[in-house]
């Protein structure tokens, strides 16, 4: 026999729909306060950077620091004693990872140290000052050099390599591509995005749009 006290809205957990990169956070039921009704943003504090709690500039060897006002970096995984009350500090060379590299080039920045270990958030560049912006784009575009290709001239396989030789908006370029199927991603139904051999990524903006010739070449792997 059912309770016809029960009313299963009461427990229904209600989420607030948040930006792609965001976790979703369920809010406390009945008032309570447990660990299951705790978002994972609650239990994991992330660092978002932004124009009025950082500063990216090019410090003297001529890569990009970090000023910010955040806890005090932890030196030691094993020091529990580290103050969380943030406070201005130099980090340092700092290092850059795009999230969605291809869909949010400038959303979701990770600001990490050479070892991979992440310091915080940048949300989008345009929240930062126009000086930390124009230094963070500089380095996110060392980092991730990608030539266009405009157009194709020649694409020939050869015992499981491909070898191209491409009009690019860098200039003419030759490269070759390992496992050529694999080595081409589709990001969109026409945007494709080509890794070479040693790592290197070409974008094609438009596979549609290339001249005929060109598109010929490449329309087996599409």
């Amino acid at each position: 026999m059912k309770d016809k006290s029960f009313n299963p809205l009461a427990k229904k957990e209600m989420v607030t729909k948040m930006s792609s990169n965001e976790l979703i956070e369920k809010p406390t039921v009945n008032g309570s306060d447990s660990e299951e009704n705790r978002s994972f943003t609650d239990l994991v504090k992330i660092q978002y950077f932004d124009k009025d709690n950082s500063k990216f500039y090019i410090g003297e060897t001529g890569f990009v620091n970090l000023k910010a006002f955040m806890p005090p970096v932890q030196k030691d995984d094993l020091d529990e004693n580290v103050s969380e009350e943030p406070v201005w500090q130099e980090i340092g060379r700092v290092y850059f990872h795009r999230a969605f590299p291809f869909e949010l080039p400038e959303q979701f920045i990770s600001v990490q140290e050479r070892e991979g270990k992440e310091y915080g958030i940048i949300k989008d560049i345009t929240n930062l000052d126009d000086e930390s912006a124009a230094n963070v784009r500089a380095a996110l575009a060392r980092k991730y050099y990608t030539p266009t290709i405009t157009k194709i001239h020649s694409l020939k396989e050869r015992f499981g390599y491909s070898y191209w030789s491409v009009d690019t908006d860098k200039g003419k370029m030759n490269f070759t591509l390992q496992d050529t199927f694999r080595s081409i991603a589709k990001v969109s139904d026409v945007r494709l995005v080509v890794t070479d051999i040693d790592g290197n990524r070409y974008y094609i903006l438009d596979a549609e749009a290339l001249d005929p010739s060109s598109y010929k070449k490449i329309e087996l792997y599409l």
